[in-house]
């Protein structure tokens, strides 16, 4: 009884001590994670020595040739610097000398123990100085540019300071820098953009400060403002470029066509037909280089769509409208690292608002989001919830892509993620298209990135995706007597007005006709 008692005993303390281990192990652990407390100069040009202060960053073996510890790097940007790089590796202190072709980004040092945190090293040459431009009153000015956040990145606000803006933002907008392709044909070319509606970019305008948020696609460069005066003087915006990136490879050339059909069967030829079609998406992943159309729109670029208007005998009995682009559609794919995503959303912004906010577009084509999504594994990372709402909507059965879509969209908005449905078509080998449907979900510091659960696809998308429209359209009904047509299939746009008739309607037919690759290169 007693030997039984002794063994129970001495297994306890066996068992109190193991536990005592792992604690002391895993705040061993914690504590030997490398810590970077400043880096000298912030700002320097390649060539310079560039110090880095800290703890923890490992002793190297004097008696080895190596200057710094097996294991152990420094980084910039994305890249990893060689060992040729490195002057002085110490536990509290690191010296290198700044390649010929180092690049700004952030830094941070990586040993056995983990990552540090991370500072911003900038190349002073990437800096351009900024010229002050000849003021013509009226004319719009840019003093400044400051930012809300320490390191602005794609997401965040920065406030453009000047003046003639005007009181109201009316028809002005501002131009940023847009990154290139990964492609070294047009890594010198400078790209320019203004945020689409589907942004909600602006958050205040008045003549002498805008505050705008970050769009998607944006990089280091310089930005301006458009008014209807004119444009204003070039400001360089230094962002921060996260290790995360999302990447703009494989370009395929298009020309399409598609066009719009009015059918007035009717006696009477009295009644006006509205009809809101999906104004052509432009992007990073698409850049178009020429649209042509047949017919000026009656109101052009309200809410990503374009309104056209047909009036009395123009209906006898048909009218169409042909359009065409030449563009290039770019491949999507992204290099994330899950524990480097950020969770800082701007919940009191009308983006964040919008892409998380129930849609009856959407939530009619969605059934059983709640049961659904008690199935995911949570996580407060949103691209891994996104990732895991992702397996869990390709489990389902669904009759389109449309059902696909929008039942990812609506469960990553229950969860707190903006995410939206993107309206288009998906091109064969064959170079004939079909409409088709996927998703987009929204990380701050890299911007809106695709999931089309048909094709299997989280992350990344081929260049057969054609988008026409993003999200959904909230249209106006343009009179009060008029008639809201119900579409007879889905389109490529989701929008709650597709077609208006004042007058009799029983004899009028719209159709959009699918678009017509014509070539492809």
């Amino acid at each position: 009884m007693q030997v039984k008692r002794l063994i129970s005993e001495l297994f306890a303390f066996l068992v109190f001590i193991g536990l005592i281990g792992v604690y002391i192990y895993f705040q061993h652990l914690q504590v030997e994670t490398p810590e970077i407390t400043s880096i000298t100069p912030e700002i320097g040009n390649p060539g310079d020595i560039l110090e880095i202060q800290g703890l923890r960053f490992g002793e190297n073996d004097n008696s080895s040739e190596r200057k710094k510890p097996y294991n152990c790097s420094v980084f910039i940007g994305s890249r990893r610097l060689v060992l040729s790089d490195y002057l002085l590796w110490s536990d509290s202190k690191i010296e290198i000398k700044l390649p010929s072709d180092i690049k700004s980004g952030r830094l941070w040092v990586e040993t056995e123990k983990g990552k540090s945190n991370a500072m911003l090293f900038t190349n002073r040459q990437e800096i351009p100085v900024t010229v002050s431009a000849f003021h013509a009153p009226g004319m719009p000015y840019i003093d400044r540019v400051t930012a809300v956040s320490q390191f602005p990145s794609i997401g965040d606000t920065v406030i453009i300071h000047g003046s003639g803006f005007g009181y109201e933002q009316g028809s002005g907008y501002v131009l940023f820098p847009l990154k290139a392709p990964d492609d070294s044909s047009l890594a010198g070319d400078v790209w320019e953009f203004a945020p689409s509606y589907g942004e909600y970019a602006y958050q205040s305008w008045t003549d002498t400060e805008i505050q705008v948020s970050i769009p998607d696609g944006a990089t280091t460069g310089s930005l301006c403002v458009v008014t209807g005066a004119g444009k204003s003087n070039s400001y360089h915006l230094e962002m921060y470029e996260p290790r995360n990136q999302k990447q703009y490879v494989n370009p395929s050339g298009y020309q399409i066509e598609y066009k719009l059909e009015v059918h007035n069967f009717g006696v009477d030829k009295h009644n006006t037909v509205h009809v809101w079609m999906p104004e052509f998406a432009t992007g990073p992943e698409q850049r178009t280089t020429e649209f042509i159309s047949d017919r000026r729109p009656s109101l052009p670029s309200y809410r990503g769509t374009t309104l056209y208007t047909f009036q009395g005998d123009e209906l006898s009995p048909t009218v169409e409208v042909h359009n065409s682009a030449i563009f290039q559609r770019y491949s999507i794919i992204s290099k994330i690292d899950t524990s480097d995503i950020r969770r800082d959303y701007i919940t009191a912004s009308d983006f964040y608002k919008n892409y998380t906010a129930d849609n009856p577009v959407i939530t009619k084509n969605t059934t059983g989001v709640d049961r659904e999504l008690k199935r995911v594994q949570p996580s407060k990372n949103p691209y891994l919830m996104c990732r895991n709402i992702y397996n869990q909507v390709i489990k389902l059965k669904r009759n389109s892509s449309l059902e696909y879509a929008a039942m990812f969209v609506a469960m990553a908005r229950k969860s707190g993620i903006p995410a939206r449905p993107v309206s288009g078509f998906l091109v064969s080998a064959d170079n004939t298209a079909a409409v088709h449907y996927w998703a987009e979900f929204f990380i701050m510091g890299i911007g809106w990135l695709p999931a089309d659960p048909v094709l299997k696809s989280f992350a990344t998308l081929d260049a057969d995706h054609v988008t026409f429209a993003r999200g959904t359209a909230e249209l106006p009904q343009i009179s009060p007597e008029g008639f809201i047509m119900e579409p007879k299939k889905n389109l490529y746009a989701l929008q709650n007005i597709y077609t208006e008739v004042v007058g009799p309607s029983d004899a009028v037919a719209v159709l959009w006709d699918d678009m017509q690759v014509v070539s492809r290169w």
